[in-house]
């Protein structure tokens, strides 16, 4: 066993558009980073900035401990949470940090998990903080790239790399608000008719098409969706302000990322402006924003083994 492990894990856009809790694009900034101890002598965990979250009822106790018992191990760790990601931002946060949790405790325990193993785990630290155990994130999160989720029992994850991708720009903003997963998810109705799925289905394959092509363009043109953003859009003031406001920039695409607050772009070009558009939009709507351009992005990485 390992003393101490380092590791990274970055922010995700999940569902990408029309894929609901099927599609993930990893994110290149921002990430967090986990640092995990085992020669302590109690179980601590510690965010920086100080969220003061429970030791034991949160997502990165809970991916960590699922290795552990995996493991047949039960001993008392310290992990050191540095949040890049703010919680409740709808970029992954919660992901992130039990990617990099499940990840670390792994190495630490000298445990050559598959990659479907830390998704499992990582997949109970989603549960622990939205109620539902979905793995888009956390799988984005993991292996980077665009991803998708073939299957969630047994755990299936179809990916493209990043340096395979089109070569576009994301620019994501974030609203000074928080907007709970539960919350979120709780609104979607529970059958659609046939023809909502049928469109959602005709776009997701275009995506994927779009993708594989590395056509920007294409990407944003299916980046809409008609399963669940009609219902999470009026969540978010100011969220067809701000559509408008990307699209007349120039964006390609515009969407929710996640479950939310945080909207999102894509770009070939003009990132700064359409960024300051989005920003403008929100003030319109009442509500603070901060914007940034990233693009898409690595998959978690081990930093430093003791």
């Amino acid at each position: 066993m390992k003393s101490f492990v380092k590791v990274t894990a970055p922010a995700t856009i999940a569902n990408f558009g029309p894929g609901f809790d099927t599609f993930g694009l990893a994110l290149d900034q921002p990430r967090d980073t986990i640092e995990l101890s085992l020669d302590v002598y109690e179980t601590q965990i510690e965010t920086v900035p100080d969220y003061s979250i429970p030791t034991k009822k949160n997502a990165a106790f809970a991916a960590a401990n699922s290795i552990a018992w995996k493991n047949r191990v039960n001993a008392p760790f310290h992990m050191k949470i540095v949040k890049g990601i703010r919680p409740g931002s709808g970029i992954g946060s919660s992901a992130a940090s039990s990617v990099g949790a499940a990840l670390a405790m792994a190495v630490a325990m000298d445990f050559s998990a598959k990659d479907d193993e830390i998704i499992q785990a990582s997949s109970l630290g989603e549960k622990m903080a939205s109620g539902t155990a979905h793995i888009d994130n956390v799988a984005a999160s993991l292996i980077g790239g665009f991803t998708i989720v073939a299957s969630r029992s047994p755990v299936e994850v179809l990916s493209i790399p990043p340096e395979q991708l089109p070569d576009f720009e994301v620019v994501v903003a974030l609203p000074d608000m928080v907007l709970e997963t539960r919350r979120s998810r709780a609104i979607i109705p529970k059958a659609v008719p046939i023809e909502t799925a049928v469109g959602n289905i005709s776009l997701s394959s275009s995506m994927v098409h779009a993708m594989m092509r590395r056509d920007s363009a294409a990407v944003g043109k299916y980046l809409r969706d008609e399963l669940v953003l009609p219902y999470r859009r009026p969540l978010i003031p100011g969220y067809d302000k701000v559509q408008k406001a990307a699209t007349e920039a120039g964006a390609l695409g515009v969407s929710i990322s996640g479950a939310g607050p945080a909207v999102f772009a894509i770009s070939d070009g003009g990132s700064k402006d359409i960024a300051k558009s989005m920003e403008s939009a929100f003030k319109s709507a009442g509500l603070k924003s901060q914007a940034y351009i990233t693009k898409p992005g690595k998959g978690a990485e081990v930093l430093e083994v003791s």
